[in-house]
């Protein structure tokens, strides 16, 4: 299938099916006791994107389904009738944000200068969390630094005060306001339950005694600037995260709609997403690698880490999940620092 078709049809397919079903499809393929925990949650279990075909030649409509009960259903049907067999259907599971960690090595240790890559998180008395820091960022021409990463790695979920107080470790790892804090929480990309969202993105602002090692990539080489291109299925990628560290991959879909993530604050559906899959036996990321910045093979920054699950991908470690780097520095008025 040509791209241009793939992405009509993805744009079309989600009213034409609740239209031709009655019901939203989802809810209707599904038995009635699961219908009835559909409503309650009132969530999605099903997105569409573009994945490329399996000889390489050409693209076909990715559709990863969140609940084993669509697999063989009506839905599925429909949709791959619709798309003329050309397909790429994949169970994902629940997807969930990433803000907790659980072991590292020098990732969640506290480094001066700052590293890309490093454990990072807000300050609330009684929250212990750590996410990634995911590399360093500047406005217009002001020569200040910021942290980006997150929004729930640095605003808690749109509910930490700006101007509060970011700690280099994240508090899971022993950060501490007394001695940790780097930087103060400048500005969020809110996160909307009720509308489309398209990035999970903060910054925050670096205390000017702090350094910071803007191009960095431990393990792996420097960073090289900004990608010009968007991802394509099939590149390989790579990142430095809080929890597993150094880990490679490859992109399986792009321009993913109707994401549903889950947050501590609820449901929150995502369009214009990248998928990627760990290489060989190791998933992509873990809990705690949010807000990890994905670069392409040659170091240039290509997407914001930001939620992940356990299931799919082809060694079944579960697929990653990431905001395009254009979005990100778009949507807080940003450019890239890594020289």
């Amino acid at each position: 299938m040509r791209l241009d078709s793939v992405r009509e049809l993805k744009r079309v397919l989600p009213g034409d099916i609740e239209k031709a079903f009655g019901v939203p499809a989802f809810a209707r393929a599904l038995p009635a006791v699961a219908r009835a925990t559909w409503r309650h949650r009132k969530a999605p279990t099903y997105f569409l994107g573009v994945a490329k075909k399996r000889s390489g030649k050409g693209y076909s409509l990715a559709v990863r389904l969140q609940d084993h009960a669509l697999e063989r259903s009506p839905l599925v049907e429909e949709i791959a009738r619709r798309a003329k067999g050309e397909v790429d259907v994949r169970y994902v599971g629940q997807i969930w944000a990433r803000p907790r960690a659980r072991q590292a090595h020098w990732y969640r240790s506290r480094n001066r200068p700052l590293l890309i890559g490093s454990s990072v998180g807000f300050l609330e008395r009684g929250f212990v969390m750590a996410g990634t820091l995911g590399c360093f960022v500047r406005k217009g021409r002001s020569k200040d630094l910021y942290i980006l990463s997150n929004n729930h790695v640095l605003a808690d979920e749109n509910k930490y005060r700006k101007g509060g107080a970011i700690v280099q470790p994240g508090t899971l790892d022993g950060g501490a306001a007394s001695r940790d804090a780097v930087a103060t929480l400048s500005a969020f990309v809110t996160l909307d339950r009720a509308r489309i969202n398209f990035v999970d993105a903060a910054i925050a602002k670096l205390d000017g005694a702090v350094e910071a090692n803007v191009s960095k990539l431990t393990g792996t080489g420097t960073l090289a600037g900004v990608i010009a291109r968007d991802l394509d299925i099939g590149d390989p990628v790579s990142k430095v995260g809080r929890t597993t560290g150094i880990r490679r991959g490859r992109v399986t879909a792009v321009e993913l709609d109707g994401v549903t993530v889950t947050y501590d604050l609820g449901v929150v559906t995502f369009d214009n997403q990248v998928e990627i899959e760990g290489a060989g036996a190791q998933a992509f990321s873990d809990a705690g690698d949010s807000g990890s910045l994905i670069v392409d093979e040659e170091g240039y920054a290509a997407a914001l880490l930001f939620a992940g699950g356990d299931h799919g991908g082809s060694n079944g470690k579960g697929l990653t999940y990431g905001n395009p780097i254009h979005a990100v520095l778009s949507a807080l008025k940003v450019e890239l620092a890594f020289r």
